[in-house]
């Protein structure tokens, strides 16, 4: 089951992840992510019950979509649930991190490198090590798909034990033969990425497929 989850992560990361697949004009690549973010917002109220999320973001046009899509999907008109989003243009202008809300999700992808988005990870990730925030970690595709994250564990002996102790780590995968995006609990052990426990699916509607297909 590992190892299809990674060819399945890996296959789908143009297609979550940044503008570099030529597939799609911009405009649709901004409704692929509506469609994207919604599932998000909507796994992290209805499947794991947050009330309240601070997303981590660059600062392109793709992952604004992205962000403003898991608002819509997440937040209720009632106001119950809250979302903070801090906008992180460039590595070296991570702050100290010490967010309030039950979890932090990290999406960084758009028409950002993979250099800068790994960049942003790795800050981030030190960041919060540092403070030992105790809250979920959400992560995008675009970085869970490259390892990023347990290249972070790897290379900061810090971030490594911080993600080693925690059972609160999510992220998602598309499965294109199934028609379906899955959430996972997932987790960082010795620098190494693995696959814990599915805990839902969300089936692609046929417009977010053809999407999907499209953008690879």
């Amino acid at each position: 089951m590992r190892q299809r989850t990674g060819w399945l992560l890996l296959a789908a990361v143009s297609a979550l992840g940044g503008a570099q697949a030529q597939g799609l004009t911009l405009g649709e690549h901004l409704v692929l992510r509506g469609y994207t973010g919604q599932a998000f917002g909507k796994a992290m109220a209805e499947v794991l019950g947050l009330k309240s999320v601070h997303v981590l973001t660059n600062n392109t046009s793709i992952c604004a979509a992205l962000v403003g899509a898991m608002g819509a999907g997440y937040l209720d008109a009632e106001g119950k649930r809250r979302m903070a989003v801090t906008v992180l243009p460039s590595p070296a202008e991570v702050p100290p991190l010490t967010p309030k809300e039950e979890a932090v999700a990290l999406i960084f992808g758009g028409q950002a490198t993979p250099e800068t988005n790994y960049g942003l990870t790795l800050e981030s990730l030190r960041s919060l090590a540092k403070a030992n925030y105790p809250g979920a970690l959400f992560f995008h595709l675009r970085i869970w798909a490259p390892g990023f994250v347990g290249k972070a564990a790897q290379e900061d002996a810090e971030v490594g034990r911080y993600l080693a102790a925690k059972g609160n780590l999510y992220a998602v995968t598309a499965d294109l033969n199934a028609k379906v995006v899955r959430l996972w609990q997932v987790a960082v052990k010795d620098g190494k990425q693995t696959t814990v426990k599915e805990l839902a699916t969300v089936p692609l509607n046929p417009a977010w497929e053809d999407l999907l297909r499209r953008s690879l």
